[in-house]
């Protein structure tokens, strides 16, 4: 699996470009702002976007959705997600404008894997920073794409509507860090980490 890593939007968000070496399908991860970078590269290259999946419904991750879909590639989310989208990510609270997305046609929270070519991605259900935030493994390249639940030595925020600390960390202690430990994870903002660096030495979630 081919991963490209794009930083987007007003709050630099990161969005993931997942390609299947073996069909060229590939998956959009929280395209968070319109990209021509991206667009103009799925086309050289003759990729196939098959899906868009949001691992939340805030703006900084949906707000391409729009662009790339133009009304045919389906979009991904958990159902609790989908009235947050439908709304704008809610990206008047901060004084933002963010394309309506397309209604989410792929319930998250009613399968366990979204697979585009031979890749499969397992869905992940982490509430905390949102109430239907998922995340995504890649079992065969060992990578989590967690959106805004963990990130390098830190943790997603909890003061936004839907958001829990304590239910955060349970999602991370309870279905991240039993992943194994090399797995590189590919988070919403910032750089990429580990399973195993962010169990040692994460002080947020140090019990």
């Amino acid at each position: 699996m081919i991963i490209k890593k794009y930083t987007l939007g007003p709050v630099q968000a990161n969005c993931y470009l997942l390609v299947c070496s073996n069909t060229k399908k590939a998956a959009l991860i929280d395209p968070g702002d319109r990209s021509t970078e991206i667009a103009e590269l799925i086309s050289k290259e003759k990729y196939e976007l098959s899906v868009i999946i949001n691992t939340h419904g805030h703006f900084d991750h949906i707000g391409g959705n729009k662009f790339f879909s133009g009304g045919k590639v389906p979009v991904a989310a958990h159902r609790l997600e989908y009235d947050r989208i439908k709304r704008g990510g809610d990206a008047a609270m901060f004084g933002l404008d963010c394309d309506i997305s397309p209604d989410p046609s792929i319930d998250a929270s009613q399968t366990d894997t979204i697979s585009f070519g031979s890749v499969n991605l397992k869905v992940l259900h982490t509430p905390g920073h949102t109430q239907g935030h998922i995340s995504l493994y890649h079992n065969e390249s060992a990578s989590l794409f967690c959106g805004d639940v963990l990130f390098f030595r830190s943790i997603g925020r909890t003061d936004l509507p839907g958001g829990s600390q304590k239910q955060l960390l349970e999602s991370i202690r309870s279905k991240l860090y039993t992943l194994p430990g090399a797995t590189v994870v590919y988070s919403g903002h910032g750089p990429e980490t580990s399973i195993e660096d962010e169990i040692k030495h994460n002080p947020w979630t140090a019990q």
